[in-house]
């Protein structure tokens, strides 16, 4: 089984949950790849902020995205940061590439997980995850029977080890990594 974790992380928040998830996926005999989608002004975030420098060289050394990484896995995984309640824009501008798939459906019946971080409070990543998982129902995928993952960017960033992370981490593989979910 393949598992494809495609991000967009500005500040690292979401690049560490993913290799998070990447890690105990592994451990349960998951091929797992991390992805990145698009973003040109990455570069504009790491001259502002500290963590986003931090991270910035493992972020843009993440090989980029693209609709055949869709199509190489089993397992579709989104992370995305929430800007009012949604995807940013370049995570939306990479799921809209996605249209010709639509049309053929060519994604139907892969398995769907999606995850997101906030400053703006649980409510606003959850709405952004909403956005994800409409689009997997367009796509006819399936989603993976576990809550949405929602990190408070407000928190610390997401230390590891991290007992929340890895639990986390741990029940969504366990779920991933279940031969028949039913469908």
């Amino acid at each position: 089984m393949r598992a494809n974790i495609i991000i967009h992380s500005i500040s690292g928040n979401l690049y560490l949950i993913a290799t998070a998830f990447e890690e105990k996926l592994k451990e349960h005999g998951i091929d797992t790849r991390i992805y990145r989608v698009s973003d040109p002004d990455l570069h504009l975030a790491a001259n502002e902020r500290r963590e986003a420098l931090e991270y910035y060289e493992e972020i843009t050394a993440l090989p980029e995205a693209t609709t055949e990484k869709l199509l190489s896995a089993d397992v579709i995984i989104l992370g995305t940061p929430s800007k009012f309640g949604m995807p940013t824009a370049e995570m939306k501008a990479f799921i809209d590439s996605t249209w010709q798939m639509y049309l053929k459906k060519a994604l139907s019946g892969k398995r769907f997980y999606a995850y997101s971080s906030t400053t703006a409070g649980n409510e606003d990543g959850l709405r952004a995850v909403s956005c994800l998982y409409k689009w997997a129902e367009m796509m006819q995928l399936h989603p993976v029977p576990f809550e949405p993952y929602v990190h408070l960017e407000n928190e610390m960033m997401p230390q590891r080890p991290s007992e929340m992370i890895d639990k986390t981490a741990e029940r969504l593989s366990e779920m991933v990594a279940l031969p028949d979910l039913g469908f």
